[in-house]
């Protein structure tokens, strides 16, 4: 009997092991979860695996969608869709070849996505798909809709090789001429004003002035000299016109000023001995430093990131090149172990080492920061690490200028350090100004309470804002309200000094 029953016993038992492989198969991959959210860095959808599984991509047109298939996946059952967010109006699963779980997202404009990844946590993998610039407002979106109206557009990667429709024009040329337009208008203004018949003018005042959310008084010249009514009794002025504000000239662009706060999401960055994290800090700093840029004339905040996620680094640089940003602040805190380590400390890239020991070591921990994220770091392309570094060193001298007013600024505020050097991986942006500040160290308890003070917080961003808009007035680029206002003071400097 017994050598009769082994061959039953085992056929039941591989009859258990192969139901058991199949029904293991049949449930190698579940979605579990779909997700979609907008914020300032754009629109993200993130579907929920229990592992990491192979996945196509395809994109379509009229209308735009982008597609998702995971071969080998099913979804859970009762899987609840996500409502319309940013730039996705709607979302729809389905099944295309049996096997094969298809997810479609309906957008809402042609925005190219960032190249999904795979993200762990807690609740287990998820899938990344990233839409850049898809708030009300964002210079990314701007871009999107006039690279989907134009032929070629050079921030997409897709666009044809040749148009024939003429390229747009220059924004500091057109600047430049609506200025030379506004100088020329207000020129003869004043001159009709000497005139026996007055024409209609603005109420006149002695001198326009203004002044900006620094809080620094800024003089608004007419560029006009002072007439000479007659030779013989005193020379009595003209009264002045007020010029239009330079915040409504045509073809005047906004500085943007990107804004990067530091770690986030998985990546909590230092934790000072009471708990407060850096991830934190970062972002409350970097959201009111946000407010106040965009309260100042002439500037507008762009952020990496206003919430708890995580952003690789060298996405944060992507980020900021694809709004234009004119330059580029991360916000960090720094940590030693020496809790009495205190002051504030302005960082830039160099690519022929550090300034010291320390700027190593802080360069080194803050490039770990993608390892924590679960990215691992990828070799680049020789060629464009060359071109990267050949484009970025062009910028290295006006990165340490305006990380030099920053840190001038910062002393207002508490202790500073210095200005120094290292390779961070998150200034390489190649095409801006580009500095890392150290608000404090909070590894210093007392540092630590005053980082979490709004009160502080608003000090601190205050004194950031201060040494960029320095920066900015002592070199203004071409088609900006800073470059209009310094012609505008160069030419009432020529009127006044004549005699």
């Amino acid at each position: 009997m017994r050598a009769k029953g082994i061959p039953v016993q085992q056929i039941i038992l591989g009859l258990a092991l192969l139901a058991g492989l199949c029904w293991n198969l049949a449930h190698a991959s579940e979605i579990n979860d779909l997700r979609v959210s907008a914020g300032a860095t754009g629109t993200r959808a993130e579907i929920g695996l229990d592992t990491q599984v192979e996945y196509r991509i395809l994109t379509l047109s009229n209308p735009e969608r982008l597609v998702v298939d995971l071969p080998g996946v099913d979804p859970v059952r009762g899987l609840k869709l996500p409502a319309a967010a940013g730039l996705v109006k709607d979302v729809r699963t389905g099944h295309p070849v049996p096997g094969t779980t298809r997810v479609v997202f309906d957008l809402l404009a042609p925005v190219v996505a960032l190249k999904p990844r795979f993200e762990s946590g807690a609740n287990g993998t998820r899938l990344v798909v990233e839409w850049p610039g898809d708030a009300i407002g964002d210079p990314i979106a701007r871009i999107a809709a006039a690279s989907a109206n134009r032929p070629v557009a050079p921030a997409d990667p897709q666009a044809g090789s040749a148009s024939t429709t003429p390229p747009p024009p220059d924004p500091a040329i057109a600047s430049a001429a609506a200025t030379s337009r506004l100088v020329a208008a207000t020129t003869a203004a004043a001159r009709s004003s000497t005139q026996p018949t007055p024409a209609p003018l603005p109420a006149p005042v002695p001198q326009a002035s203004g002044t900006i959310a620094t809080g620094v008084p800024t003089r608004i010249a007419t560029g006009v000299p002072t007439p000479v009514v007659d030779p013989k009794p005193a020379p009595v002025a003209a009264p002045a016109v007020t010029p239009p504000p330079l915040a409504r000239r045509a073809g005047m662009r906004p500085l943007i000023v990107a804004i990067d706060a530091g770690h986030g999401g998985q990546d909590p960055g230092a934790i000072g001995k009471s708990g407060r994290r850096e991830k934190d800090v970062t972002l409350a700093v970097s959201r009111e430093l946000a407010r106040q840029v965009n309260a100042t004339p002439g500037l507008k905040a762009y952020l990496t990131r206003d919430k708890d996620v995580f952003i690789p680094l060298n996405r944060r640089a992507q980020l900021a090149r694809a709004a234009k940003a004119d330059i580029f602040v991360s916000i960090h805190a720094d940590a030693a172990e020496n809790r009495s380590a205190s002051g504030a400390s302005v960082y830039v890239l160099s690519l022929k080492g550090a300034s010291s020991q320390r700027a190593r070591w802080l360069a080194d921990k803050e490039n770990a920061a993608d390892l924590i994220g679960g990215r691992m770091p990828q070799a680049g392309n020789t060629l464009a690490s060359v071109l990267l570094d050949l484009t970025q060193s062009g910028h290295m001298k006006a990165s340490e200028d305006a990380a030099r007013h920053v840190l001038g600024s910062l002393g207002d505020v508490g202790n500073t350090r210095r200005v120094e050097h290292a390779n961070f991986a998150v200034l390489r942006t190649s095409d801006m100004p580009a500095m890392l500040v150290e608000t404090a160290f909070i590894s210093n308890p007392t540092e630590e309470r005053l980082l979490g003070d709004p009160a502080y917080q608003r000090k601190l961003a205050g004194a950031i804002l201060r040494g960029v808009d320095t920066y900015f007035l002592r070199q203004p680029p071409p088609g900006t309200m800073y470059a209009a206002r310094a012609s505008a003071e160069q030419a009432d400097s020529g009127a006044g000094g004549s005699p």
